[in-house]
């Protein structure tokens, strides 16, 4: 029964992963073009995409200070109504002031699922494998970014943006029913000097301070990706294509990645060959002028996308104790929004001073730089599990 138990919930974790990254990507992709159609200034548009930053700043960490108080399966049956009424906002909404409002509502709602359903899974996941489960949940993510978008662009030419909110609604109610089946763990309460601790050490901080800097790169995409292929003149279908390819591509190399990860142990170098691999190509982005030349770049893109990503969610993992897991993975998604909000300020003021394309030549040179300059911090932490504080293999099981 327990074996029986353990798979199911493996397997439900990466179908909700999937199912608000695709309900997610289906909205934002294309709500940067939907605000240059009415009207809205690129340094306006800016802020509203960065208002699902700024209440995930606000909130994301006492959520997921309560998550480990709380029952987080009513946490999240609360954010789905929130995005409910995110999505309603935008079908009305067409003034800026309005529109800031409804995304902040949105922010809090897929903080709420970010924050509160990744810290359950890394409370019930068994500790065999770890680096292949996370990657498991994390191919949802990426198959949800990858497919939202070509939903999003299809359901765009059918009926306008409109249509596809309405239908975005569906999936909201789907994953309420997933939400309803999760597991539950046993609730402990601790004191705010415990996440402290936990944070303040040199590993954590290194790993946070990263983190921030690569984020910058998901808030240009967020915010510029879309609109520098309608630059290019592609269609909505080649946009939502894009995208499928870099996603669905992704949660094909992250169980692989995965598993060589758990038999390897060599985060270190996994994780800065990614950065190289990542920042050169999104680079390379602004240089791209054909749909092919798009979807080449982009895929050669996401192998350092994966490896990093993958790095970042185990790291996050061995770091922290699993106790205390909702509060301090809280702090690691605040750091990341924290880096993406200030890349769609950075996109927004670039977009309207250079032009879209070179955010991501810029985002692209700092986090290379920066991957660089921390090179001898990352071999040192993190390529000794002693070192870093992260327990040996064989302490925890894992093969």
């Amino acid at each position: 029964m327990e074996h029986k138990l353990e798979g199911y919930r493996i397997v439900l974790f990466p179908i909700c992963s999937l199912t608000f990254t695709l309900v997610l990507w289906m909205i934002v992709a294309f709500l940067p073009i939907h605000l240059r159609s009415i009207g809205i200034a690129p340094e306006k548009a800016g802020l509203v995409m960065g208002s699902y930053s700024i209440a995930a700043l606000v909130f994301m960490i006492p959520l997921g200070i309560l998550s480990d108080r709380l029952s987080a399966k009513k946490m999240l049956l609360g954010g789905a109504t929130l995005v409910l009424l995110h999505v309603g906002g935008l079908l009305w909404s067409s003034g800026f002031a309005t529109l800031l409002m409804v995304t902040l509502i949105g922010g809090v709602g897929w903080a709420l699922f970010q924050t509160v359903l990744y810290a359950l899974f890394l409370k019930v996941i068994p500790e065999d494998n770890k680096g292949f489960n996370i990657a498991l949940y994390q191919a949802g993510l990426f198959i949800g970014f990858g497919i939202g978008p070509l939903i999003g662009g299809l359901l765009w030419q059918r009926g306008g943006y409109d249509f596809l909110l309405k239908m975005s609604a569906l999936g909201i109610f789907f994953l309420m029913l997933c939400f309803a089946v999760l597991p539950s763990v046993n609730l402990t309460v601790f004191r705010w000097s415990d996440y402290c601790k936990d944070v303040v050490r040199r590993p954590s901080l290194i790993f946070l301070g990263l983190y921030f800097i690569y984020g910058l790169h998901f808030g240009v995409e967020q915010s510029g990706f879309s609109v520098l292929m309608d630059d290019l003149s592609f269609s909505p279908k080649q946009i939502g294509l894009v995208y499928m390819a870099i996603g669905v591509w992704m949660g094909i190399l992250a169980p692989f990645a995965g598993h060589w990860l758990d038999a390897s142990q060599r985060i270190a170098s996994f994780l800065l060959g990614g950065i190289a691999i990542s920042s050169v190509f999104h680079i390379l982005t602004a240089y791209v002028t054909t749909f092919p030349e798009m979807v080449i770049i982009r895929l050669l893109h996401t192998f350092g996308d994966t490896s990093v990503i993958l790095c970042f969610g185990l790291l996050t993992a061995l770091l922290f104790p699993e106790e205390r897991m909702g509060g301090n993975s809280a702090v690691v998604y605040t750091v990341r929004t924290l880096g993406t909000f200030s890349g769609n300020v950075l996109t927004g003021f670039i977009a309207t001073h250079f032009g879209t394309s070179e955010a991501f030549v810029s985002s692209g040179m700092i986090i290379l730089l920066v991957g660089l300059i921390l090179a001898p911090q990352i071999i040192t932490l993190f390529s000794s599990r002693e070192a870093s504080g992260i327990p040996h293999p064989s302490e925890t099981g894992s093969s």
